[in-house]
């Protein structure tokens, strides 16, 4: 709401002030001002009109940005970044999402089954280092799909009652962009079926109005489809208030990849051209950040404002690269070996695991309704581990009564796993469209009982690539028991160098908390 009031009254705080910014309860200005200025303005929020009257206190203190300034104080630190971030606001050919500013122009990058619309772009951080102040320049970008939500959930068959939890598990969690007025960002937190644009009804101007009437005033836009479904978008005031936001569709794009993106083999090469850079090119790229803060156009839109290099003149700010050599070393291919000290690659599809473990005595959990997707499971896995040469048993078979609880699995597991009377070397749990009982199923497994567990999907063993999906639970099972697929040679120039090698486990999971209350971690 700060933002809002300060863009309604930025005129006549300019007016005052000179060039300013403002963050949290503070305001930033070139002029000191020695008593209370009072602004008046009006805001049009959600159809309604209201009256404020903002008071600024009198000059407070002053900063005067030097290097030395910065280790002592946080604060000057702080201001040098906001003033970096006005200079690049003034930059016609830029578009903001928080802390990211990409190009507006972008490029498109297609293949048989996936259109996105790559957006370079960077990211910055002002840092204090052994040698002094720097301002780190990161390359990021933005993607945004081509086609709207609307043609997704149409590709999905939404309306076919069935693929909606499916529809939800994918989307719930997943940003997007509308595509008219600012093109501002948001959340979706719930996919909402039942209702649509013509029976979705808000307050604008004082008159009680439709979805569909709203966008023909509001923008002069027409709902290609008055049946499509609502995303829901809520949003938690100060005071702890929920309060629920409607979008059509049709009018919004997901942001980033999903995971048929991601599969499209065809499609991650066209990408990487513009995301897996070699030094030179990176380094080239991150130098035009410096030509951002200098562009001398003005915007057209606002031809009163400053344009980014004027600013950088107004606030004295001089940005140069740093010119500086540094040693590196460019390791040779790591080398594996499996069994039989025998080399693998990462592209291996079989090989020989060098530390095997025990398979023969396991249970497998299942719903009544999946008993062909629990048999076609341990057939795969059976078929996939000769490839390997582990071996897997027949496992004992736990039958479930569909939509039981997540308490009658885990008081089921309890009773199997906990009565000592045979020792379980692992749990399998398969989980159809009752797949929400996840994470209690991992915390019993992991924080309550102790147990080794491995969840699977009945959705991923039935696609095409089962074989390679059931090759990666049995190593990952093998690893969970303590065996090791392979392990890592490093040539000796690498070890005199006392290198510390560090694996990283990264999650990328997109989804929080979902519409329903489950929390995704």
């Amino acid at each position: 709401m700060r933002q809002i009031l300060f863009k309604a009254s930025s005129k006549q705080l300019k007016s005052k002030y000179g060039e300013c910014l403002i963050s949290g309860d503070s305001l930033y200005g070139p002029k000191k001002v020695e008593e209370i200025f009072t602004v008046k303005t009006n805001i049009e929020l959600k159809g309604k009109v209201t009256s404020y009257v903002l008071e600024f206190n009198k000059y407070a203190n002053e900063r005067t940005i030097k290097q030395q300034d910065i280790k002592r104080d946080s604060l000057t630190k702080q201001l040098i970044e906001l003033l970096i971030k006005d200079i690049l606001h003034s930059n016609p050919k830029l578009e903001f999402y928080k802390d990211l500013f990409v190009y507006k122009k972008e490029k498109k990058i297609e293949s048989d089954r996936v259109s996105v619309h790559f957006y370079p772009g960077f990211a910055t951080s002002f840092m204090e280092t052994e040698k002094g102040n720097y301002l780190n320049v990161t390359l990021k970008n933005k993607i945004i799909q081509s086609d709207d939500i609307l043609t997704i959930l149409e590709d999905k068959k939404y309306k076919n009652k069935s693929n909606q939890s499916e529809i939800k598990e994918d989307l719930i969690g997943r940003s997007f962009k509308v595509t008219y007025g600012e093109g501002r960002k948001y959340r979706i937190d719930d996919i909402l079926f039942d209702r649509n644009p013509k029976m979705q009804t808000i307050n604008y101007n004082g008159k009680s109005m439709n979805l569909i009437e709203y966008y023909n005033i509001k923008y002069k836009l027409k709902i290609r489809d008055a049946n499509q479904p609502l995303i829901l978008v809520r949003n938690k005031s100060k005071s702890g208030e929920i309060n629920n936001n409607y979008y059509i569709p049709s009018l919004c794009c997901l942001e980033n990849l999903d995971d048929d993106a991601k599969k499209d083999g065809t499609f991650m090469k066209l990408l990487a051209q513009y995301t897996k850079l070699e030094p030179t090119e990176r380094a080239k790229k991150t130098d035009e950040f410096i030509t951002l803060l200098e562009d001398p156009e003005i915007d057209k839109k606002h031809p009163e404002r400053l344009s980014a290099k004027q600013k950088s003149e107004l606030y004295g700010i001089k940005v140069k690269p740093l010119n500086e050599l540094f040693t590196a070393y460019i390791m040779k291919e790591t080398k594996l070996v499996g069994g039989g000290n025998k080399p693998v690659k990462t592209s291996d599809r079989t090989f020989n695991v060098l530390d095997k473990k025990n398979m023969t005595n396991w249970l497998c959990f299942y719903e009544k309704s999946n008993y062909d997707d629990a048999e076609n499971l341990y057939n795969t896995l059976s078929k996939s581990s000769k490839a390997f040469g582990l071996k897997i048993a027949e496992p004992e078979w736990i039958e479930m009564q569909n939509k039981s609880s997540a308490k009658d699995w885990t008081d089921t597991a309890d009773d199997y796993i906990g009565n000592g009377k045979k020792d379980y070397s692992f749990v399998v749990f398969l989980l159809g469209k009752n797949d929400y009982l996840y994470p209690q199923l991992k915390k019993h497994s992991l924080c309550q009982n102790g147990y080794v567990s491995q969840v699977v999907k009945v959705k991923s063993i039935i696609k095409k690539g089962a074989l390679s999906v059931c090759s990666k639970i049995l190593l990952q099972i093998n690893a969970k028991l303590g065996g090791i697929s392979y392990i890592t040679v490093l040539d000796k120039d690498v070890k005199d160098r006392k290198l510390m090698a560090i694996g990283v486990d990264s999650s990328h999971n997109r989804k929080r908390t979902g519409a329903n209350g489950r929390d995704y971690k």
